[in-house]
C-alpha cells in the first residue's frame, strides 16, 4: 500500500472471524487482521486491543508485541473470549472495536483505534 493513497485513518484493517466456540454466555473467537500503518513511523512493540465497544475501558483481550511497519500491512490474529451479544452484532454487520497502542518517538503512549 502506498502512503500517499491511504485513507484518513492512521491505522486501518480489513478482518475475519474464524469458526465460534460456544463458551457459556460467551462465545471464543478467532479474529483474523490485515491492519494498515498509514503514517510515515515503523511502530515496534504495538499492542492491538479488543474493545466494548460501548465501554472502551473493558477489553476482551490483545495481542503484544507487534511491528507495524510505516506504509505496509500487517496480518495478526488472535483468539478472543467475547459476550454471545458482541458477536451476534457482528454476525448482523457491526464491526470490531480495536485500538493500536504504542509509544510514540518521543515515549509517549498512544492509543488510536482502528478503521474498518
Amino acid at each position: 500500500m502506498v502512503a500517499s493513497a491511504a485513507p484518513a485513518g492512521d491505522f486501518t484493517a480489513r478482518y475475519s472471524l474464524g469458526a465460534p466456540a460456544a463458551a457459556g454466555e460467551a462465545v471464543q473467537i478467532t479474529i483474523s487482521l490485515a491492519v494498515a500503518n498509514n503514517t510515515s513511523s515503523d511502530i515496534t512493540n504495538a499492542t492491538i486491543a479488543l474493545h466494548d465497544p460501548r465501554a472502551a475501558r473493558v477489553t476482551y483481550g490483545s495481542l503484544n508485541g507487534l511491528s507495524l511497519p510505516a506504509g505496509a500491512a500487517t496480518r495478526v490474529s488472535g483468539s478472543f473470549k467475547v459476550p454471545r451479544s458482541l458477536y451476534e452484532s457482528w454476525q448482523k454487520g457491526s464491526s470490531p472495536a480495536m485500538s493500536v497502542s504504542f509509544s510514540d518517538a518521543n515515549g509517549a503512549p498512544v492509543r488510536t483505534f482502528i478503521e474498518f
